[in-house]
């Protein structure tokens, strides 16, 4: 009796401090879950009746409550660009609420694995009564699932309620990256890139305005800027060169060159530096043509002077026969 004892007690005290940890095959939470702000990180649309799509993602399980659900008008949620990860050990998808749960819905999977290509159906209660307030479900067939769709076809007298949709998937994400931060989400690696998906990015201000805005000095050996078009319009024979006379009228006037902003709008809005660029340029082909024009007008001069003192000099000699002439 003592030796049965004895082996309860270590089986009891084994028990006692025995853990459930996570795993590849068997998370315990939701730390790994894609979806944690899937309407800012993924492209995600709606059918149907309407629901707050950050609310159904936000982790904070507090149910957004649908009405008008029926088999003809269900919701529909699609989640597309999810990241291409094999399942590998297992992933699971599902949705949990607190009151009103769906008792007719639909999960599908798109499975891109090796160009498969196909949707997968994950659960299918869309004929057959469901009666929890939550649902979870092991993905059926390993595969690399980039696209998600939540079907909700009815509820109680009409209305649905929805806490969270979910997909935990291990090796596909690091613990709570969702959720750390709405604007970490937004960075993602491509290979050996690391690209930012949506909105502005600010450093030395709180404020961006642009994808990217520096409040500061930026430091760097090139900087290429991608143009539309250039200045060598200006070299075309139908381009209309100003006379000088019109560009000094045009400084009197505006006091600053045509084309070029003036020091207000400069000082309020900056400068685009591809646009500035082009338009300095236009400048410096103007002044070019003025000069190649301003050159010829100095030759011809130069040929003119020459002539009159090749003149001048004949003259001269004419004179001085004549002198000789009448000293006889």
């Amino acid at each position: 009796m003592k030796r049965i004892l004895f082996f309860l007690g270590l089986v009891l005290c084994h028990t006692g401090n025995a853990q459930t940890i996570t795993t590849n095959a068997a998370p315990v939470g939701w730390e790994h879950n894609v979806l944690f702000n899937a309407a800012t990180r993924y492209k995600v649309s709606t059918q149907g009746p309407v629901v707050s799509l950050p609310m159904l993602f936000d982790g904070s399980m507090n149910p957004y409550y649908a009405s008008g659900v029926t088999p003809d008008n269900p919701i529909v949620v699609l989640v597309e660009d999810l990241p291409n990860y094999h399942t590998q050990k297992g992933a699971w998808v599902g949705w949990t609420t607190r009151y009103l749960p769906a008792n007719r819905f639909k999960i599908e999977g798109y499975d891109a694995y090796n160009g498969v290509n196909v949707w997968r159906v994950i659960a299918d209660y869309s004929t057959v009564d469901y009666n929890k307030g939550d649902f979870v479900s092991a993905i059926p067939v390993g595969g690399a699932y980039t696209k998600l769709k939540f079907t909700f076809y009815n509820g109680q007298g009409g209305n649905v309620g929805i806490s969270e949709l979910f997909f935990v998937h291990p090796e596909a994400t690091t613990p709570y990256a969702g959720l750390l931060s709405p604007a970490l989400n937004n960075w993602k690696t491509a290979g050996t890139n690391v690209v930012f998906t949506s909105g502005n990015v600010g450093i030395g201000t709180a404020a961006p305005k642009n994808l990217l805005d520096v409040k500061g000095t930026m430091h760097a050996q090139e900087v290429k800027v991608d143009m539309e078009n250039w200045s060598d319009f200006v070299f075309k024979k139908e381009y209309h060169l100003p006379t000088l006379e019109e560009v000094e009228r045009y400084i009197t006037e505006k006091g600053h060159l045509a084309d070029i902003p003036n020091e207000e709008e400069v000082l309020k809005n900056g400068i685009n530096l591809g646009e500035m660029n082009a338009k300095l340029l236009q400048k410096i082909e103007e002044l070019t043509l003025y000069i190649i024009k301003q050159n010829k007008e100095i030759e011809i001069l130069k040929k003119k002077g020459e002539s009159n003192d090749i003149i001048s000099n004949q003259i001269l000699e004419l004179q001085n026969e004549i002198n000789k002439f009448k000293n006889r």
